[in-house]
């Protein structure tokens, strides 16, 4: 009993916390803000962004490895296979066995998908800049630079 008070006592917010201006909450209400910007802009394609990135990483890859997909977009594979398997539902990806290495599969674009992802690209870009309206060009190089840098990358 008195294992779980301290507990209780340690998990108790300081004082100085403040909710609104912790890293988390403000990440994730940005990323809410540019989801729904992304939605609004996007419109009659029904992808989501996360679908739409890893598009236009198989578009810039080529054909390319489901685990390498993974590594790009920082996308577990588990997740990765269902965001696939539903873009081939629309007839935008293929997935097939690496003929070389039968337990390795390879996606690419069909050709509506990639005629979507050229499509979009620019609409893409606008929605990046839709995202950076509050900031001026200063701020934006500086919101990329530190967001790589948060990023690992």
């Amino acid at each position: 009993m008195a294992g779980r008070k301290k507990a209780a006592e340690q998990a108790v917010a300081p004082p100085d916390y403040v909710l609104g201006e912790q890293i988390g909450h403000l990440l994730r209400k940005a990323y809410q803000r540019h989801t729904a910007i992304f939605q609004q802009t996007m419109g009659e394609d029904g992808l989501t962004a996360v679908q739409f990135a890893v598009m236009v990483t198989i578009h810039e890859a080529g054909t390319v490895a489901l685990t390498r997909i993974s590594q790009l977009t920082a996308i577990d594979l588990a997740t990765l296979r269902g965001i696939v398997a539903r873009l081939g539902e629309r007839d935008l990806v293929v997935v097939e066995h690496n003929a070389s290495d039968r337990r390795q599969r390879l996606a690419s674009l069909t050709k509506q998908g990639e005629e979507l992802v050229k499509r979009d690209l620019p609409v893409a870009a606008r929605i990046t800049e839709l995202t950076l309206v509050p900031l001026d060009v200063c701020e934006r190089i500086a919101a990329i630079q530190v967001l790589k840098k948060l990023a690992g990358e």
